[in-house]
């Protein structure tokens, strides 16, 4: 439970995080147990893996030094888990939620780092790269780290990084 009494917010704002709730019915109720009557909740989620190049670039060279695993199930928690339109949005509703909307969008995600810099935070913010990093000798994750920066690298000018990516706003309001 969030440690926060009934009603106590005007709005609730959640980024990057619902998909990795164990329950996340469970959380978005409480979410909506701590909101004011007529507050808004809004929500941003990861559309599509193949939407998002700085994901999926990095997922399939890594799937190249591993053996295959078993599809990972779709409901679980990770970052893809509400990437299907309409998912999130249905589950904000059973919630309780009402005028719930949904809409995507397409941005670039620009930053001034090198191919390198991006290696460093995308192996870094990775729990499920960083592990894999953690099984492999020097010279294998060296190997990797170069296949890697040379599947982004035409996302890269004069250490300028422009990626494009998609998300998933959902919002909604507690009746």
């Amino acid at each position: 439970a969030l440690p926060f009494e009934d009603n106590s917010f005007d709005a609730v704002v959640c980024r990057l995080g619902i998909m990795f709730f164990p329950d996340p019915l469970a959380g978005l109720r409480e979410m909506l147990r701590v909101t004011k009557r007529e507050g808004m909740l809004s929500f941003a989620v990861w559309g599509k893996s193949d939407l998002n190049p700085f994901s999926y670039l990095i997922t399939d060279v890594v799937a190249r030094h591993f053996e295959p695993s078993e599809p990972a199930d779709p409901n679980a928690p990770g970052a893809f888990r509400f990437a299907e339109p309409g998912s999130l949005a249905r589950i904000l509703a059973d919630a309780g939620a009402v005028d719930v909307r949904e809409r995507e969008l397409k941005f670039n995600i620009a930053a001034p780092i090198s191919p390198e810099q991006f290696w460093e935070l995308r192996a870094e913010t990775s729990g499920t790269l960083r592990e894999k990093l953690a099984t492999l000798s020097s010279s294998q994750a060296d190997l990797l780290k170069k296949e890697a920066q040379l599947a982004f690298r035409e996302y890269f000018s004069n250490n300028q990084m422009s990626i494009p990516a998609q998300m998933i706003i959902v919002t909604g309001r507690k009746p």
